[in-house]
C-alpha cells in the first residue's frame, strides 16, 4: 500500500464529532506507525502529515477536552489558505453557533525537520543536542547529526517558554474577531513535563496575553500529550492577573 494515501485531504477536512474526531485520529496514528514506510511518510514533512500532526491531532485533544460528552457539536478542520484552522458548531439546527479556530504549534520546525531526518535514518534520534548539517536535502552527500547533550530542565523550560511567547506574539499582528479562538499546542511530555512547569507557563501566558493586543475571545493552551489544559477569556484577563 503507499503509504501516502493514508491521508485524504477530503477525509481530514470532514466535519465529524469531538468523540469520532479523536477516534478517527488515534486511528491514523496507528496507519502511520504501523510500517517503514508509512513513519517515513508521516516524517516527510508533506502537507498532509504535517497538517495533522500540527493542526488536526492538538484540534482533536482540545475538543475532545473542551466538549467532552457533548452531541451538539460539529468540529471541522479546514486545511485551506483563510484564516482560519477549524470551524466549530455548536447548537445545531436554527440555534447553531459557530467557532473558528486558529492553531499555532509551539515548535521548531526547522530543528524539528533536521532531527526527523536523523530518525528516519537511524530509527532514533536525541531529542536535544546541537544538530549539523551538511549538503543538500536529498542530495548524495547530505548528512545530518545530533549531538547528545546535558541540558538542565530549568533552561529547557526557559527555552521552551520563549518559544511559547514567540508563537503567541505573532498572532498579535493579524486581526481575527471575537468568534475566533487561538488554540496554542504546547508539548508537555518533554520540556514542560512536571506541574511545576505548567504552573510557570500559567505566570509567563497571564503576563504575555495582558500585554498584548489579540483579536480573539479566548486564548487556550493545550498539550498535546493530553495533559495540560489552560483557557483564558479575553479581555478579563487583567483582573485575573491583578488577583494573583
Amino acid at each position: 500500500m503507499d503509504a501516502s494515501l493514508i491521508l485524504d485531504r477530503m477525509e481530514m477536512e470532514q466535519a465529524r464529532s469531538p468523540e469520532d474526531l479523536h477516534a478517527w485520529v488515534m486511528r491514523k496514528c496507528r496507519e502511520l506507525s504501523a510500517s517503514p514506510e508509512a513513519k517515513t511518510f508521516a516524517r516527510s514533512g508533506a502537507t498532509l502529515p504535517k497538517k495533522f500532526y500540527d493542526e488536526i491531532f492538538p484540534l482533536s485533544v482540545f475538543a475532545a477536552h473542551q466538549y467532552r460528552g457533548r452531541t451538539d457539536v460539529l468540529v471541522e478542520p479546514h486545511l485551506g489558505n483563510d484564516n482560519f484552522d477549524a470551524k466549530i458548531t455548536t447548537n445545531r439546527g436554527s440555534q447553531a453557533e459557530k467557532l473558528f479556530v486558529e492553531i499555532t504549534y509551539a515548535k521548531d520546525g526547522h530543528d524539528e525537520s533536521l532531527r526527523m531526518e536523523v530518525l528516519a535514518r537511524e530509527g532514533h534520534v536525541f531529542l536535544t543536542g546541537p544538530v549539523a548539517k551538511s549538503g543538500r536535502r536529498g542530495a548524495p552527500n547530505r548528512l545530518v547529526t545530533v549531538e547528545p547533550e546535558a541540558v538542565s530542565h530549568t533552561k529547557t523550560v526557559e527555552n521552551y517558554l520563549q518559544l511559547i511567547e514567540s508563537r503567541v506574539t505573532a498572532k498579535a499582528r493579524a486581526s481575527y474577531g471575537r468568534d475566533y479562538v487561538l488554540l496554542v499546542a504546547v508539548d508537555d511530555y518533554l520540556p514542560l513535563i512536571q506541574e511545576s512547569d505548567w504552573q510557570l507557563l500559567d505566570q509567563r501566558a497571564r503576563s504575555l496575553i495582558n500585554q498584548l493586543v489579540l483579536d480573539f475571545s479566548r486564548v487556550v493552551f493545550v498539550g498535546v500529550a493530553g495533559r495540560l489544559f489552560l483557557s483564558y477569556t479575553l479581555p478579563v484577563l487583567s483582573q485575573e492577573v491583578n488577583a494573583l
